[in-house]
């Protein structure tokens, strides 16, 4: 998410100009020589350099042998359950639509289900009207895309007050991004970037963020990811966040969105 320019709408989406990552151009360079008769051409390529469909595969081929995500340390508990079967925690449901993006967010089967189609490049985020700002926390969530292309990023927002949030975001490919953002819309260099092997495509995928102090750890499907120390962020309301190109059009689901911290 390097160098987003966006602008905020109403709804608390935002329309993204990825140009800086996602589209990297070489000019077409075309020199013809003649000697003897003989044209000789020789052209530079195109090439679109494109985080989301990228392999890394030296990741994949380095990557590290599975380590168990930390649990639920001992006497903390639920502070903020979200099963979905009613809206306790005042989701925002309901369709909305605008130059960015059409969307509607509804319960339906126990789940949260988010529908969303993309005019332009958008970053849709969704909050409890209910929240709850922690300083230390172990938050869960098991979310699927259903439906949408594979570069989509899919996830969980943390630390949020009004622009500042960080997103927790995974990809079909196994890729995994932690990124905060500033006052303004203002995205900040990546804390994490990672690849990660137990990201089930086409399946619900539980996302773990747990904050103990300055220390950060994330996982997927209850294996490590990766771990950052931060003291930017200090507190700050949960939702969920979703990337997509314009264009796009994806569904997801939310279930067990869950928030444990210690007992006050």
């Amino acid at each position: 998410h390097l160098s987003y320019q966006e602008v905020e709408n109403m709804n608390g989406q935002t329309e993204s100009m990825r140009w800086e990552t996602k589209i990297l151009n070489f000019l077409m360079i075309s020199s013809c020589f003649i000697t003897t008769g003989i044209c000789a051409c020789f052209s530079s390529a195109l090439f679109l350099a494109n985080k989301a469909t990228q392999e890394f595969p030296a990741i994949k081929d380095s990557i590290q042998p599975s380590v168990a995500c930390p649990r639920v340390p001992e006497g903390w508990r639920i502070i903020k359950e979200n099963t979905f079967d009613e809206n306790v925690n005042k989701w925002p449901l309901g369709k909305a639509s605008d130059e960015y993006d059409t969307t509607n967010l509804m319960m339906e089967g126990g789940v949260l289900r988010y529908e969303v189609s993309a005019h332009k490049g958008v970053y849709s985020h969704q909050h409890p009207g209910l929240g709850k700002s922690l300083e230390n926390f172990y938050m869960t969530a098991d979310i699927q895309k259903v439906s949408g292309p594979r570069d989509a990023e899919y996830g969980v927002v943390f630390r949020a007050r009004g622009e500042r949030q960080v997103v927790f975001s995974i990809q079909d490919s196994g890729m995994v991004t932690v990124t905060p953002r500033d006052v303004g819309g203002v995205w900040q260099d990546d804390w994490l970037v990672e690849y990660s092997k137990h990201v089930e495509k086409d399946q619900s995928n539980q996302l773990v963020v747990y904050v103990h102090g300055w220390t950060y750890t994330f996982c997927i499907n209850q294996f490590f990811v990766g771990e950052v120390e931060s003291s930017t962020y200090p507190s700050g309301q949960f939702g969920i966040g979703i990337f997509l190109d314009a264009g796009d059009k994806a569904v997801f689901e939310i279930d067990n969105f869950n928030i444990y911290a210690p007992e006050e």
